[in-house]
């Protein structure tokens, strides 16, 4: 008879048992589950060990895993359990243990500690386990990958370790990459990732799409996002967010909203920290030429039709329209440094993410003279600007100005808290920090990316709005 130990969704002990029979599991109550251990097994040759399950298993008959692993019995440490369960199904023993998930099932009543075990055992020592394995196989990272995208994987088990996977499936693409020009400076220990956590693309439908015709005859596409039809009133005041995308962004499509960055300063969330926001996303008219280059990114020729469609917007918004923020990416960001040259008096906080393009220091004379807000982010590892030539010069004065923010992280990070990397034919990853700053500069942890914007970009956004209303 095989007991198991209850527990509650904080992972603590209830003091509560159940008997294993077949499918008992089922018949846990609500809000309890039991104890699952999983492995994934690496041997020290960067090799990885998968299994196929015996054709007469109830469940997935056939299929392969990257796991061994089964429930913990009465009394049971997660550690104890995943070393007696690796051992009873595999033969094997591990020297390091690295837990990498923790997960619960409500439709199996189950609590997972996922792990990964490093071995050095011969590779030929693995015992299979009568009824339950029929052969097994060691694979490298490619082979990993195969496996883990086959139609015979056993999806469940893989969606445990995804954090794990994405690492392993990313260091293949980085294996056949050239090497980033910073690579050399990762510190040990530390590791890269190549996407954003945040979800991408999945509340576009909160923007409402639109053309703008100017009266030079240039027609511009833009979206926009209004916080009074989703919850906030119309007799509040608040911040107007417009977002300039980089360089060949547009031809995304409606995802050109997430490039810019203004796609979670949508949710929810975002909306409740900043007390409600206007955006508005305007979309350059890209285009490619006969070599392939893009042309039509925003530039000089944008200035006046971009100023002309967000002072019709802002108009429309009515009353509840507050100060204005301009944000821009990369190529979009050297235009917002032109747009609030041209048009200091109509915006009040010029906010650049990956550009040097200050141009003249009576740029930054005018904004202090106007009392203008700068939040001034640029990553030192930016693979499109030298930070030692570009932006050092230019620290002394911006630190001096009225209102400047100066975000100058060593490294551009995602979520995970990795260094991020970005192949688009070039190395891009320090170049796109507004992926942070869609993060809110806020880990997944929800520790802050900067220790001087504990609440992230939103709270500061909040708090500039405040003083700027207030005057």
């Amino acid at each position: 008879m095989e007991i198991w130990d209850l527990y509650d969704r904080e992972g603590n002990r209830t003091g509560d048992t159940w008997e294993r029979k077949p499918r008992s599991f089922q018949a846990i109550p609500d809000g309890k589950y039991h104890l699952v251990v999983d492995i994934l097994v690496k041997h020290k040759d960067g090799t990885y060990l998968i299994t196929k399950r015996d054709e007469n298993k109830d469940v997935y008959p056939g299929y392969w895993e990257a796991s061994a692993g089964g429930s913990a019995v009465q009394g049971e440490e997660p550690f104890a359990a995943a070393q007696r369960e690796l051992f009873e199904e595999t033969g094997l023993k591990g020297e390091n243990y690295e837990l990498i998930n923790v997960s619960f099932s409500d439709k199996s009543h189950s609590m997972f500690y996922s792990y990964l075990c490093e071995t050095d055992a011969p590779k030929d020592s693995v015992v299979l386990q009568e009824g339950e394995t029929v052969e097994y196989k060691w694979v490298d990272r490619a082979g990993l990958i195969e496996y883990v995208d086959s139609d015979t994987a056993i999806k469940s088990h893989n969606d445990r370790n995804k954090k794990y996977l994405d690492r392993v499936r990313f260091d293949e693409i980085l294996s056949k990459r050239p090497e980033a020009p910073w690579a050399g400076d990762i510190p040990e220990g530390d590791f890269v990732t190549p996407y954003p956590t945040y979800p991408t693309g999945q509340i576009l439908d909160k923007f409402a799409k639109h053309e703008f015709e100017d009266a030079s005859g240039v027609k511009l596409k833009y979206y926009t996002y209004d916080p009074t039809e989703h919850g906030y009133s119309k007799d509040g005041k608040y911040p107007v967010l417009i977002f300039f995308h980089g360089t060949s962004n547009s031809f995304v499509g409606d995802l050109c909203i997430n490039y810019t960055g203004a796609e979670l300063y949508a949710t929810d969330k975002y909306q409740a920290d900043m007390g409600g926001a206007y955006i508005i996303v305007p979309v350059a008219n890209e285009y490619r030429n006969e070599e392939g280059r893009v042309k039509g990114y925003f530039g000089v020729d944008y200035l006046e039709p971009v100023h002309n469609l967000t002072t019709k917007v802002i108009a429309e918004f009515g009353e509840s329209a507050g100060p204005k923020f301009i944000l821009g990416n990369s190529s979009g960001a050297s235009f917002v440094f032109r747009l609030m040259d041209a048009y200091t008096d109509d915006y009040d906080v010029l906010f650049p993410v990956g550009s040097t393009a200050i141009a003249e220091e009576s740029l930054l004379d005018k904004l202090d003279e106007k009392d203008k807000y700068l939040f001034f982010a640029i990553a030192k590892r930016d693979e499109f600007h030298s930070f030692t030539e570009e932006v050092e010069p230019w620290l002394d004065r911006l630190s001096k100005m009225k209102h400047c923010f100066i975000f100058t992280p060593e490294w551009t990070r995602n979520g995970d808290k990795g260094i991020a990397s970005i192949e688009g034919g070039i190395e891009m990853g320090q170049h796109c920090l507004m992926n942070a700053i869609q993060s809110n500069l806020m880990f997944d942890d929800g520790t802050p990316m900067e220790e001087r914007l504990p609440g992230g970009v939103t709270a500061w956004i909040k708090e500039v709005t405040k003083e700027i209303l207030e005057g």
